[in-house]
């Protein structure tokens, strides 16, 4: 019968110490790294008890959600109104929801179009966004949350989430809300953005008659025909020449939400788009509406479909079609300007077949 020494005991001892600790340091890393994957593309959208775990993740009653990598996030609720007039907000949000104003993405009345991308980034830095913080955006608008998820992922930011349902579903899971004005924690934002996610007037008007680019009109059917211009302050009516309609998407809560306030099933979505002869087919797809609200909404879901590339033109028929210019004695529409058509081409009527 073969006696070990002490020393050897000893050596054989730690040696089985040690591999007892490295297979669990190997288990306890794979578990992590099967827990801290980055998000799919379908987690772009997120449910109420997505969001909820992770405030109970943050608050040490929850495991880490799934997808979610960061050691950070921030809630958004958003809307057209500043915080002294930001009524929803006020009367009640998500906890630790901050809000944000819409006006302050947009060079203002009356264009309304997206600000220099400098601007853009001051702005998300100021709401206390940083681009390894995870955002999840919400809003009683579908399309302005969509239209902020857009701008914040276009700007730089990682990893954007919008809630499924907003507010409403969030009460209707049985979850509380607060009413406390939160404030951000300004940070200084930097980073690359997503160039290829954004279209400019030039870019399109060099595509416009490419066979392997396809502009998606998400406007309504009067607007993609020029019976009217959508917009209060818009004179100028029609479409981009060679555009198809994806969708009659005047009220874009009918066309792309449900009743209850959820997003529609994607497949839905995709269905109406192939009926419309929007197809994933390799081609690039540039969304346009009257100025990148509606469109988002449809790049959104492009982005969950699978689309590779896509763009938005987010400066859409504004843009495409309208100069103003000061003029005190301008009256009408816009009061204080005047509309000058670009020498853009625009097609009215019924495409031809």
């Amino acid at each position: 019968m073969a006696i070990f020494d002490q020393h050897h005991f000893s050596e054989l001892f730690r040696q089985f110490c040690f591999d007892a600790v490295l297979v669990l340091l190997m288990t306890y890393a794979a578990t992590v790294k099967a827990q801290a994957q980055p998000a799919t593309r379908a987690e772009s959208i997120v449910s109420p008890a997505w969001v909820k775990a992770l405030l109970d993740f943050q608050s040490g009653q929850a495991t880490r959600p799934s997808g979610y990598i960061n050691n950070r996030f921030v809630i958004l609720e958003t809307s057209w109104a500043n915080l002294n007039d930001a009524k929803d907000y006020r009367a009640e949000h998500l906890p630790g929801a901050i809000h944000l104003n819409t006006d302050e993405l947009e060079n203002g009345y009356p264009r309304w179009l997206l600000r220099p991308l400098q601007e853009l980034q001051n702005v998300i830095g100021a709401h206390g966004i940083t681009p390894e913080t995870t955002v999840i955006v919400y809003g009683k608008q579908t399309i302005a949350a969509a239209r902020v998820w857009w701008v914040l992922n276009y700007a730089g930011v990682k990893d954007v989430r919008l809630l499924n349902g907003g507010l409403a579903a969030w009460k209707s899971a049985g979850y509380a809300t607060e009413a406390t004005i939160n404030q951000p924690l300004r940070t200084r934002f930097s980073a690359q953005p997503r160039t290829k996610w954004l279209a400019t007037t030039d870019y399109v008007r060099q595509k416009i008659r490419s066979r392997d680019t396809l502009l998606a009109d998400a406007r309504s059917q009067t607007e993609f025909l020029g019976e009217r211009s959508g917009y209060e302050y818009m004179d100028f009516k029609g479409r981009i020449p060679s555009a198809i309609s994806i969708g009659d998407a005047d009220d874009a809560a009918r066309l792309y939400v449900n009743a209850d306030g959820s997003l529609r099933d994607a497949s839905e979505i995709l269905a109406m788009w192939k009926a419309a002869g929007l197809l994933n087919d390799g081609r690039e797809v540039i969304f346009y509406c009257g100025s990148g609200w509606r469109s988002s909404l449809a790049f959104l879901y492009a982005w969950v479909l699978g689309f590779d590339r896509i763009r938005n033109y987010s400066d859409g028929w504004a843009g495409w079609s309208t100069l103003y210019s000061p003029d005190p004695r301008a009256k009408g529409n816009t009061p204080g300007w005047r509309q000058q058509r670009t020498r853009n081409p625009i097609v009215t009527g019924a495409p031809k077949s």
